[in-house]
């Protein structure tokens, strides 16, 4: 429009303008002609500015909508992420608490496996190595205490002989231990994959350590005399679960005994490594 209206401007006949201001000025009306004439020409200026001008300002006026659209689409996408991440997380707690719960909320476990301990056999002769087996069950009264009762098998053999035995010095004088105990047992730890208890027990172990000394007496090699006595365990149990009424157990422990009496505790350690059955409801 501007354009057109400049080439109509620059067609008009500048006399015709001399004219008509001359004429008015005659007729005494000049002041107000020209007064008129001008004004009528800022009108049309003016006019023909606004849209200019108004066109020039529209992206100025757009832009700060533009901004905080964007800002908010990024609030949104923010707000969405933290939202669906609360909820995996709520989720994953409640399947957790599920399967702990269904884990442990059993009242029966039975476990069986072999183990391998450090025993001493004598009062004269440093412990000697010995493997064996285990069997045992584990009521529980709440998910956390119960009661295990086992029974345990020990084999090994003498391979230094005696130190202070005697005249006679018998190698390689096999002998074995039975221990049976009962004890209550505590779970200190369980989640979904890990449970660690603790168990202490007491009762009864015996030593069969004339088994392999012929006629002579086990003095004769260094050994305690084959004799029924008092007992103790002390063990801790990490099971890592298979599924919530299966596990792999693998168990510490120290053996106390006083085969030789008169006061004397023998401390063995060992270890066990089985697998632990859960079954029943609380």
């Amino acid at each position: 429009m501007l354009s057109q209206f400049t080439r109509r401007a620059n067609r008009f006949p500048l006399s015709i303008w001399a004219s008509m201001l001359s004429s008015a000025a005659r007729t005494g009306f000049g002041f107000i002609f020209s007064s008129t004439a001008c004004l009528a020409l800022l009108v049309l200026l003016c006019s023909v500015g606004a849209p200019l001008e108004a066109q020039s300002q529209a992206p100025d006026q757009q832009a700060p909508s533009t901004s905080s659209s964007s800002v908010q689409s990024k609030q949104q996408v923010n707000e969405t992420r933290r939202t669906l991440e609360s909820r995996r997380q709520q989720t994953k707690r409640r399947r957790e608490a599920a399967l702990v719960t269904d884990t442990y909320t059993h009242r029966w476990e039975v476990y069986t496996g072999g183990g391998y301990m450090r025993f001493r056999p004598g009062p004269y002769i440093h412990n000697s190595g010995m493997g064996g087996w285990i069997v045992g069950a584990t009521r529980y009264f709440t998910p956390r205490l119960g009661i295990t009762v086992d029974v345990r098998g020990f084999y090994g053999n003498n391979s230094l002989g005696a130190v202070q035995g005697g005249g006679y010095n018998t190698y390689n004088s096999k002998f074995s231990v039975f221990p049976f105990t009962i004890g209550p047992q505590y779970r200190l730890y369980g989640s979904p994959k890990i449970s660690v208890t603790a168990a202490l027990q007491v009762g009864d172990i015996y030593g069969y350590f004339d088994q392999n000394t012929g006629p002579f007496p086990p003095a004769s090699v260094g050994f305690y005399p084959a004799s029924n006595v008092g007992a103790a365990i002390a063990s801790v149990n990490l099971d890592y679960n298979l599924s919530p009424g299966m596990a792999v157990r693998i168990a510490p422990n120290m053996l106390l005994d006083h085969f030789g009496g008169h006061g004397n505790i023998d401390h063995n350690q060992g270890f066990q490594v089985g697998i632990v059955y859960r079954f029943g409801r609380q």
